[in-house]
């Protein structure tokens, strides 16, 4: 008897449960694309680079997938009456070398094959206070692992440091690239060889900085970028560092994209959404456009560290000791993935 009642109690909550689910349904127009523009001029003398792509049918494929829209008439204009055209050099992608003027108001037109017309909003390009020489420190991270063990791992942390000044305080932010020294090594070597390969440091690193958060006019210290502090760091490691200073508007789009890619929220939390760039469409201001046409002053900073400099040890990724572990790329260092064996005029 007292297991039948313990079934029949089961059985009742089972049935109570699944009374409390109900269907959701989602506003979502499935058959719907978006025009995605990523474009950036800076007061550089290069080769400025827009991008216009469309995104996936919800669902069919791929979301993350953006195809290239191509066969669009772009152009940038000043307030100068200028006008630049800018080439399809690749499907998509759009170029045009040329030196933003500091002080100068600047906007992007893009005609795209199907009729639409997709301007930005004007923005003053803002000169970028100059990058002092950045803080690098290795410090050590402890995470547990599946089994339970604490796991220690070295990183590299890096500051940031400028000088804003008193006036004219724009909004900063920062991005970096970087490439590593890798010397091929094996028991019995001959011929080695030495590449250089690129290595992309801050994917979905958006940092940011409110200048009125400053107190005085210098920078020092601001936490930037970690890595894991490995063999890339045995040599010789490069940072390209790049400053931008931009619109209070430009400081408020990437904030809000920096807090949809950081999201860690809980189920009750407001769900992250599309955040609107500077871009519309003339004959369609409800039409969104996704994406950003940056107009920024630029800084750049080329910084060499290793594992001398920064007073910490780190094992090569290959030996010629037989006991070590042995893998593929140290005796072909060609095969990894943007290596190559050129030397840059620059490596010391």
């Amino acid at each position: 008897m007292k297991k039948i009642a313990t079934l029949f109690a089961l059985l009742l909550m089972s049935l109570l449960l699944v009374r409390c689910i109900d269907e959701v349904k989602l506003d979502i127009d499935s058959n719907r694309t978006w025009v995605n523009v990523d474009g950036l001029v800076t007061d550089s003398l290069q080769v400025q680079t827009i991008k216009i792509k469309r995104s996936a049918v919800i669902g069919v494929g791929n979301d993350n997938i953006l195809t290239p829209v191509e066969g669009c008439t772009v152009k940038v204009l000043d307030d100068g009456g200028q006008s630049f055209d800018f080439t399809e050099t690749e499907p998509g992608v759009y170029t045009h070398e040329m030196q933003g003027v500091p002080g100068r108001t600047y906007y992007m037109e893009a005609k795209l094959p199907d009729g639409k017309t997709i301007l930005s909003r004007p923005s003053v390009l803002m000169k970028a206070p100059p990058l002092l020489p950045i803080t690098a420190e290795v410090t050590q991270k402890t995470t547990i692992g599946t089994n339970g063990r604490a796991i220690t791992t070295n990183q590299l942390s890096l500051g940031m440091n400028t000088e804003i000044g008193a006036s004219e305080r724009p909004y900063l932010r920062w991005r970096a690239t970087g490439e590593y020294e890798f010397k091929e090594a094996y028991p019995m070597a001959l011929n080695t060889k030495t590449c250089y390969i690129k290595n992309n440091l801050d994917f979905n690193n958006i940092k940011i900085f409110d200048p009125s958060e400053l107190e005085g006019t210098s920078l020092k210290d601001e936490p930037f970028l970690n890595t894991a502090f490995d063999y890339r760091f045995a040599d010789q490691y490069c940072f390209h560092l790049f400053q931008y200073a931009m619109s209070e508007d430009e400081y408020q789009y990437w904030e809000q994209m920096r807090d949809i890619v950081t999201i860690d929220g809980s189920l009750f939390d407001p769900p992250p959404g599309t955040v609107q760039g500077n871009l519309y469409d003339p004959n369609d201001p409800d039409e969104l456009i996704l994406g950003y046409f940056s107009v920024a002053g630029v800084a750049y900073s080329r910084e060499f560290v290793n594992a001398n400099s920064l007073g910490f040890f780190v094992e090569p990724r290959c030996s010629s000791l037989p006991f070590r572990p042995q893998y593929p790329d140290c005796r072909a260092c060609e095969t990894i993935l943007f290596s190559s064996l050129e030397k840059p005029l620059y490596w010391p």
